[in-house]
């Protein structure tokens, strides 16, 4: 839950579960709020949680959607969010493990959900053409709710501190890959795997939605201080 939402009061598995969840509908709701005064979506009948971890966001939006479909890369998460949702027939989650949504026609989704994803994909190739794609699967009429990182601090020299905090990153790596378990190295170390970042600046989002096919309806820029930024945006087809 840590890696999902990485409040620093929450390190150490310190998540509670109701209080996880809460949270992702508490987002969820938020934008649902703004779009529907919008008079979005359409229709509000099947639904993509793109990168949907253990279902926080999917669970939210299962309120709002008669159906909502949860993918994500990491077969643990799919396989926790199942567990976590047995009791809720409207969710179903699976594995995606491709490149694209070719799985899925145009105009499938009434709603798509892609909150703080896209930024960790290896490259910003792949963020591209994902933005195109997740305009390609909203149906016309659609909600696409979108965050993305649009500025990263300028990275600086390893000295000190920084320079301690990037050994131990190296060291844990080495200790992963023969087989030490993340939990003893979290304990031992207070190693955490090193996140995947990519920044995509407003301007060039806004043009490749466009390009896409989308119309952005709605924006909130954040500055999450030390030159951190991100942009939630509601898109429509």
């Amino acid at each position: 839950m840590w890696a999902i939402v990485t409040d620093p009061e929450r390190d150490h598995s310190r998540w509670e579960v109701d209080q996880f969840f809460a949270s992702g509908q508490a987002t969820v709701d938020d934008l649902w709020q703004v779009a529907t005064g919008l008079g979005l979506p359409a229709r509000s009948q099947r639904g993509l949680d793109f990168g949907c971890g253990v279902g926080r966001l999917t669970r939210a939006l299962g309120a709002h959607v008669d159906t909502v479909l949860g993918l994500d890369i990491s077969r643990s998460m799919v396989d926790r969010a199942r567990r976590f949702h047995e009791g809720y027939p409207n969710l179903a989650f699976a594995v995606h493990e491709r490149d694209d949504l070719a799985d899925f026609a145009d105009g499938s989704f009434d709603v798509v959900c892609c909150l703080l994803v896209l930024q960790h994909l290896p490259s910003m190739a792949a963020i591209e053409r994902y933005l195109h794609e997740l305009v390609r699967v909203l149906a016309p009429g659609g909600l696409l709710m979108l965050q993305l990182t649009t500025s990263l601090p300028v990275a600086q020299p390893a000295t000190g501190l920084r320079a301690r905090v990037r050994l131990r990153t190296r060291l844990g790596g080495v200790l992963r890959t023969v087989g030490v378990g993340p939990g003893v190295l979290a304990s031992l170390l207070g190693w955490r795997p090193p996140m995947t970042m990519t920044a995509v600046a407003d301007e060039r989002a806004r043009m490749l939605l466009t390009s896409a096919g989308g119309h952005v309806v709605w924006t909130c820029p954040r500055d999450l201080g030390h030159g951190e930024q991100d942009c939630l945006y509601l898109v429509t087809a």
